[in-house]
């Protein structure tokens, strides 16, 4: 009997941010990040997992947020430093890529006053402490009269 030869495939998943400042009223982009990829954490990594293997507790991700942080994401970072802003938006498309998109107005947020935004990320509850996957990106001002605009994806492949 010939023996059965084994098909390994390697699946890699890569995420990836792009934000957009707009002008409230007109709607035209005032400063776009480009797409940057993002990294992911250990606290991210983990819990994915876990949400794989339908782990009692255990969610997918549901959230997301904008941060001042400017340094670099490390893989034990569990919040993004200057958290401004959440909002929680899930769409799958149907070619192996998870799509969460977002307009967040200035409004909406907490803040009193323009800031500086230089991160993305993405999280597991809207809270503290469950960051999935994020990145920082060249700062911009967020002003009063402006929306950001946010699409993360998660792309899944294999090879």
């Amino acid at each position: 009997m010939p023996a059965v030869r084994e098909r390994h495939t390697h699946l890699h998943v890569r995420g990836f941010l792009r934000g957009q400042i707009v002008d409230g009223k007109t709607g035209r982009i005032q400063g776009d990040s480009g797409w940057v990829e993002n990294s992911a954490t250990n606290f991210g990594l983990t819990g994915l997992a876990s949400w794989l293997g339908q782990q009692a507790g255990s969610s997918g991700v549901n959230y997301g947020a904008l941060g001042t942080q400017t340094f670099a994401l490390n893989m034990t970072q569990t919040d993004l430093v200057g958290r401004t802003a959440s909002f929680a938006s899930l769409n799958l498309s149907t070619s192996g890529t998870c799509t969460m998109t977002a307009t967040v107005s200035f409004s909406s947020t907490m803040l009193s006053a323009s800031c500086n935004v230089g991160a993305a990320g993405l999280y597991f509850t809207n809270s503290a402490g469950s960051l999935f996957a994020a990145q920082t990106f060249s700062t911009s001002q967020w002003n009063t009269n402006q929306n950001f605009n946010l699409t993360y994806q998660i792309r899944f492949a294999t090879a």
